[in-house]
């Protein structure tokens, strides 16, 4: 009998033909090869499966769907997976060199409870890059505080979770957007340990929200969400979401309604002020000026050859 993977990279793919070959070469070009690939195609309808059949790797297997979200197209995957670890890959993301042998390496001795992320690379679309998350989460600090009240970023292509625990737990497919927040909340609350391992080994394409399944405007889901899930946050840890999720969506709308949480968020929720003052600028100014100020500070203070080491040139 074949001894399953180590590693299911898997990855959700809508309309993404002309990118997928080059993020699904950024697997195959690690250095650790005991990986299976889960391509699953929520119903895209630029026809990816000839690109992908073109690869020739039979680690390489592709599922379609009828489109479904990306949650949805996750938890396929997730279900779908074999591997000890699944490693999440968004079809217009790419792993750097090392990804999987220095998340292998991290992973010795774990019990099947450690959620391992890492910092990553930035791509803005402005030949520059920036590095995110700015620090690690803390040993026994709380998730919901470390992405709320510290604004900061545990993005899906740069986790690996445990195959039991990600099927157990599985994403949300009914959130249209936050569905990384929620996951990483959910992992928590079924008993999981996170650890940032200190090195960029994604990169993750932020050039336009433009097409995301996860980008939809007004506040009701976030609002909905700290409604269902708000219990699994400590107190700090909802006055946070409110200044640094639920204030940008609720601007446009409700713009007072919006400055309390902000206040709120620094007061209550030790939210610092410059990501109070950063939100601020980011739910009251036009988006594309917004956008457009953020790119300019990437090519001013970022880091040159935002791709340097993946697969796309």
């Amino acid at each position: 009998m074949t001894q399953p993977p180590f590693f299911s990279v898997v990855i959700p793919l809508y309309n993404r033909a002309h990118l997928v070959a080059d993020t699904i070469q950024s697997v195959r070009s690690q250095d650790w090869t005991d990986y299976e690939i889960i391509v699953v195609d929520d119903g895209s309808r630029d026809d990816p499966e000839p690109v992908i059949a073109a690869i020739g790797d039979a680690r390489v297997r592709y599922i379609r769907q009828e489109n479904a979200g990306g949650g949805a197209a996750r938890n396929r995957g997730i279900e779908a997976a074999v591997g000890r670890y699944i490693a999440f890959l968004d079809s217009d993301d790419l792993f750097l060199p090392g990804k999987l042998s220095t998340m292998a390496l991290a992973l010795a001795g774990d019990d099947g409870s450690t959620v391992l992320y890492s910092r990553m690379k930035v791509d803005r679309g402005v030949d520059r890059y920036w590095i995110r998350p700015d620090r690690g989460i803390r040993e026994d600090e709380d998730v919901g505080e470390y992405l709320f009240c510290a604004n900061q970023f545990m993005q899906t292509s740069t986790m690996v979770v445990p195959t039991a625990l990600a099927q157990r737990v599985l994403f949300d497919p009914a959130l249209k957007k936050g569905q990384d927040l929620d996951f990483c909340v959910r992992l928590q609350a079924a008993g999981a340990h996170f650890r940032m391992i200190d090195r960029a080994l994604t990169v993750w394409l932020d050039a336009t929200e433009a097409g995301r399944t996860s980008y939809v405007r007004g506040y009701e889901t976030s609002l909905d969400w700290l409604d269902r899930c708000g219990h699994m946050l400590t107190d700090r840890a909802r006055r946070g979401y409110r200044a640094t999720v639920l204030a940008y969506h609720m601007a446009p709308i409700r713009p007072v309604a919006a400055i309390r949480d902000l206040l709120l968020g620094w007061l209550r929720g030790g939210v610092p002020p410059r990501v109070i003052a950063r939100q601020i600028l980011r739910s009251y100014l036009p988006k594309p000026l917004y956008r457009t100020l953020v790119n300019g500070f990437v090519l001013r203070f970022g880091k040159a050859d935002a791709l340097s080491g993946a697969a796309r040139p």
